[in-house]
């Protein structure tokens, strides 16, 4: 990751382009909660010394625009709809490395949130208990450690490899599984409409261990309550979850979650060079 000196640098000269008055940030859509409602909960949270910019200038959060897919962001951002785009850091830095036309104005250090996989509250909690147990399991023998390492901290720029998932025999149910490709390299689909990266990996190994046949269904990340509610998809892999936090600003009420894969807590906001 980039060092901190830098990161000031950059800051000074985008002087208060984050938590400064009327600046218009893009994030991607939190199912729970309205663009005012999350503002007033990221204000709660700065005021409780929960979120904390690299910069002396920055005062209170901006006013935050939704978009349901990273698309539609980008397009937000060239279309000057919005100042900068608010993305976990691990995102963030995929962008620059791959589109040089983006830079980075400032780090945000946050409270932690979560990637895990979300189900049907109303649904047989058995799969969840097994997902959760292998999990578990995984992190225990250092595989999921693994899979973050080469997916996340060293994906390069190289056009990244689908991954593959095994198929067993005489085994009748199929796993729906929604994946939105808006979090590269957490969450992505390649060019061509191929998942790949950290969340189908993690998908790839839980799938083998069980020995469940996974079926992959593409969605907006706007769509993820949507696609559970409709029986489009069984599980969907969710993100946004603030721990600790005492409201949940993108987990409905019918949701549950898997215990988490992977936490982070420091966010970037990118804008065009």
């Amino acid at each position: 990751m980039k060092k901190l000196l830098s990161v000031l640098i950059l800051v000074m000269i985008f002087a208060g382009s984050a938590f400064a008055d009327g600046h218009r940030v893009g994030i991607l859509s939190h199912i729970n909660s309205t663009e005012e409602e999350f503002k007033t909960f990221v204000d709660d949270l700065h005021a409780h010394g929960f979120v904390r910019a690299f910069s002396t200038e920055q005062k209170e959060a901006p006013t935050f625009v939704f978009y349901d897919s990273l698309i539609a962001m980008i397009m937000g951002l060239n279309a000057k709809e919005i100042d900068e785009m608010f993305l976990p850091e691990a995102v963030g830095e995929y962008m620059m490395n791959t589109i040089d036309r983006y830079v980075e104005t400032c780090v945000i250090r946050a409270l932690p949130v979560s990637f895990a996989f979300g189900f049907r509250k109303s649904d047989d909690p058995d799969l969840r208990n097994k997902f959760n147990e292998t999990l578990m399991s995984m992190k225990a023998d250092g595989s999921l450690q693994t899979l973050v390492a080469k997916y996340i901290y060293e994906p390069g720029v190289d056009e990244p490899e689908p991954v593959k998932f095994e198929k067993f025999e005489n085994v009748d149910k199929v796993v729906r599984v929604a994946v939105t490709g808006d979090l590269p390299p957490v969450d992505l689909i390649k060019a061509d409409g191929t998942p790949a990266g950290f969340n189908t990996a993690v998908l790839a190994e839980i799938a083998r261990r069980l020995k469940i046949n996974v079926e992959l269904v593409s969605i907006e990340a706007g769509a993820r309550s949507a696609s559970l509610a409709s029986g489009r998809s069984d599980i969907v892999f969710w993100f946004q979850c603030y721990n600790a936090a005492t409201s949940q600003p993108d987990i409905p009420e019918a949701i549950v979650l898997s215990e988490p894969y992977y936490t982070f807590s420091e966010f970037l906001h990118i804008a065009v060079k």
